[in-house]
Parts: C-alpha cells; sequence; structure tokens
C-alpha cells in the first residue's frame, strides 16, 4: 500500500462518524490511475454533491467550478495529477448526473458534434421528462440505460411510457446502453444515427477507444 501526504485542504464528515479527505484532494491522489474521462466524471458528479458537510458545520459545502479551480491552486502545480484534474475541469458540465451521461457526453463531443444540453426538462401532457443529453432546437436526445433500469421494473415501465409520449410529440429518442458506449460497431451506429439528426458528420475516427473495461461498472 503506497500512503501519500496530505495536504490539509480540509475534512469532511463521512459516514458512521468517520473522517474523509477533501474531494478534490482524493481524486488527485487516484487520478493517475484513471482515464481522462472518469476523471471529468469525477468533477461532475462533484459539482452535483450537496450532502458533504466540513468537520465541525451542519451545513453542506456547495462545490463549484471555481472553489475546484481553487483548491487545486493548493496542491503542487507540477504534479501531474494536478494538471489532469486541471484539463479535465476544461470538459465538465453541470448537472450531470452520471459517470456515463459524462462519457456519452464526452464521445459526442470528440465526432465534432453541438454539445448537448444535461438532464434537460421536458414538459408534457403527461408530466414532466428529464433527458439525459438534449438538443431541444432538433427536438433530439440520447438517453443511457444503466443496470439500475433493468432491476426497477416499475421505474422501466414509466420510463417507456414517458419516452413514447415525448415522441409522440416529435422528439427523436435514442436509447443507449454500455455495451453502445464499449462496442465500436455499436458506437459508431448511434453516434451517426445522432449526426443526421442534428446534420453533423460525426468523426468516427476520434472515438476509437473509450478504455473501458469488459464488465458493466455502473
Amino acid at each position: 500500500m503506497k500512503l501519500t501526504k496530505s495536504y490539509s485542504l480540509g475534512s469532511y464528515q463521512g459516514p458512521w462518524d468517520s473522517v474523509i479527505v477533501h474531494p478534490v484532494e482524493a481524486l488527485v491522489v487516484a487520478a493517475p490511475m484513471m482515464d481522462r474521462w472518469s476523471i471529468t466524471a469525477a468533477l461532475d458528479a462533484m459539482l452535483c454533491i450537496d450532502r458533504l458537510k466540513p468537520l465541525g458545520t451542519s451545513e453542506p459545502d456547495v462545490f463549484t467550478v471555481e472553489s475546484i479551480r481553487e483548491a487545486l491552486e493548493l496542491l503542487p502545480p507540477a504534479s501531474r495529477a494536478v494538471r489532469e484534474v486541471h484539463r479535465a475541469l476544461a470538459d465538465i458540465q453541470f448537472p450531470t448526473w452520471s459517470a456515463m451521461e459524462t462519457l456519452t457526453r464526452m464521445l459526442v463531443l470528440a465526432c465534432g458534434m453541438p454539445r448537448p444540453i444535461m438532464n434537460f426538462r421536458v414538459e408534457t401532457p403527461r408530466g414532466h421528462s428529464i433527458l439525459d443529453s438534449a438538443w431541444p432546437e432538433h427536438m433530439t436526445a440520447v438517453e443511457f440505460n444503466g443496470r439500475d433500469h433493468s432491476q426497477d421494473h416499475a421505474s422501466y415501465k414509466d420510463e417507456m411510457y414517458r419516452n413514447e409520449v415525448l415522441r409522440g410529440l416529435g422528439w427523436k429518442l435514442r436509447i443507449v446502453s454500455f455495451d453502445d458506449l464499449r462496442k465500436m460497431d455499436r458506437l459508431a451506429e448511434w453516434l451517426t444515427w445522432l449526426g443526421g439528426h442534428l446534420g453533423v458528420e460525426p468523426d468516427l475516427s476520434r472515438v476509437t477507444d473509450t478504455r473501458l473495461e469488459h464488465s458493466e461498472p455502473w
């Protein structure tokens, strides 16, 4: 086991009365073992955290791009890990609620296609829907279905109904799964579909390796 020196960015209240280090410091320690997209996913998640409380306080901390950048400034500037996290800051987008949403967005952007609006809310006659990655001006969206969709059947059936309501209103939806991000033939298929609806020819040569594990992590 390799131990690293703490840079005293502050500690937080963890579960079961434990103490955890500052999320930015933890990410910098883990960064050498992570791909660029997963560092970005961790930063995306950090912006959505609303329950972490600094030690000795009762109010949760709110992380912003600026507060993350300020924390990085307190760490060794020559550190390769610090530089990698700094670079990944340019890729983040709020609100992004899952790592696979991050990866989906980064694949789209890598191909030269327009940036989506993340978790876009659409009001319908049957209530509202939240679309993972949406291009409202084209009424087009990409939805990632993870493991939870196959385990929670009631929510899955409700989502399928809401998707059909959206399609009835003219929305073009593409549902993707983990294999659609990992397998090149399936990746190329939905990116080409998306490019067709956005009026952009995707540069598929720029997404030849997403470096995902062979088993689904989420």
